[in-house]
């Protein structure tokens, strides 16, 4: 029985000097890994010895130049088990010359990470303020209601090189214009280079650079161009009610008249906007509109409705039945298809100020600026037909103004969407155009 307590109480004391021989021997292996701004440098046994250095050398600094100096590299360390480490004055040899010291300052964290440092916190909370200003607009119409940042911004205090510090001026531009965030653009249609980049808010030479292979004048549709877009670490949030009057449109009424033509329009009652005051709460995100919550509205001034008179009359038959050629030259363009679409009339070329003819007798239901066909008259003949000459550098008649078929109505020229000198000419029947040769043959 004493023999098996005397085993039992052995074994209890190798076990205990066998755990005391592992700890004592771990912490006889047991070493500190110093890294540099995330590289190792190596292994010490005393860890303290080091930082002890760095202080001391940050005290110099500090008696040296006046001012608060402290470490700004990052120094970490590790807990290691090795039997390989350096001496202290070894690892410091390698340490020293690129370890770094600098000033204390003001560092601004946005959801966590340092964007920018500041010489101190006075000027730290003076930028924040100032980025927050720079979308609030001084309005006796607008009251702001609330102004903040989408992000977690926090100010804390380290050491940073001088030449890492920023004033305000480039720390607005970091804060505001610090990221690029890459995205691309599939081209529709009826979009240019310009539009593109205007509606991107990028210089047309930022777009180019990050599309070399793309020529600017020949953009496809669908093509996938590659925006590279100043992304701000802040988003600044203002909410605002604002009062401002809104115009009411007015309607428009029609009148039939027959003592007018038919192609005759007359305002009987001039029509004129109404005024709306409208209070409404409106949330911006650095400067962009979001979203606008209309909360009352107020008519100012109701609108009146403008009555047109329609004329009914119908145009005398004038004609005499058979259509003369209103002009000499040759046919540049025939009547139909081409390549920018239909062509409702033929183009007859012929040099500038050559007399145009009324090609049959009539009305002139027209005369004037017509957009893309410049100077233009149009004649009603009776039974639905009439009669058009387009691109004139002048007309010679006005509107309902009677003439007679061969009566010059006006002269050749190359005005409106016009590419030289030439008389566009239409027949046109019931509202549809007509191939004006199948009159001539």
């Amino acid at each position: 029985m004493q023999s098996k307590r005397q085993r039992k109480q052995i074994a209890i004391c190798l076990a205990l000097t066998l755990c005391t021989l592992m700890v004592v021997g771990s912490w006889a292996f047991a070493a500190w890994e110093v890294s540099l701004d995330g590289v190792a440098l190596g292994v010490v046994r005393d860890k303290q010895a080091i930082i002890s250095r760095l202080d001391a050398r940050a005290l110099e600094l500090r008696q040296e130049t006046g001012t608060d100096v402290g470490l700004a590299s990052q120094v970490d360390y590790r807990l290691r088990f090795t039997l390989s480490r350096s001496t202290t004055d070894e690892l410091w040899q390698q340490l020293e010359p690129l370890v770094e010291f600098g000033l204390k300052a003001a560092v601004i964290n946005v959801n966590g990470q340092e964007v920018a440092a500041l010489a101190s916190r006075e000027e730290a909370e003076a930028l924040l303020s100032a980025v927050k200003s720079r979308f609030v607009k001084p309005d006796s119409n607008r009251a702001v209601e609330a102004v903040r940042f989408r992000q977690e911004v926090s100010i804390s205090e380290a050491y940073r090189k001088l030449d890492n510090l920023v004033d305000q001026e480039a720390g607005m531009n970091v804060l505001l214009f610090g990221r690029e965030r890459r995205l691309t653009h599939t081209v529709s249609r009826g979009e240019s280079f310009w539009s593109i980049a205007r509606l991107h808010n990028l210089r047309t030479s930022v777009l180019q650079a990050a599309n070399p292979a793309v020529v600017p004048e020949r953009l496809r549709i669908g093509t996938a161009l590659n925006l590279v877009v100043a992304e701000p670490f802040l988003q600044v949030e203002v909410v605002e009610k604002i009062t401002y009057n809104r115009a009411v449109p007015f309607q428009t009424t029609q009148v039939t008249d027959n003592t007018l033509w038919s192609w005759e329009r007359r305002i009987r009652t001039s029509g004129r906007s109404g005024t709306q005051q409208l209070t409404a709460r409106v949330t911006t995100v650095n400067g962009a509109e979001e979203s606008r919550e209309i909360l009352s509205t107020v008519v100012l001034s109701a609108p009146t409705t403008q009555v047109v008179a329609r004329g009914t009359k119908s145009a005398p038959t004038l004609s005499t039945g058979a259509f003369r050629w209103p002009t000499t030259g040759r046919i540049t363009s025939p009547f139909g298809p081409r390549w920018d679409g239909f062509h409702a009339g033929v183009d007859i070329g012929a040099p500038p100020g050559t007399p145009i003819t009324a090609a049959d007798s009539g009305i002139v239901s027209f005369a004037g600026w017509n957009g893309g066909y410049g100077m233009m008259v149009r004649i009603e003949h009776g039974n639905g037909f009439a009669t058009l000459y387009a691109h004139a550098s002048r007309i010679l008649v006005t509107e309902n103004e009677q003439v007679e078929k061969g009566q010059t109505i006006a002269l050749v020229g190359n005005t409106g969407r016009s590419f030289g000198p030439h008389l566009h000419f239409e027949i046109i029947s019931n509202g549809r155009p007509l191939d004006p040769l199948r009159f001539f043959r």
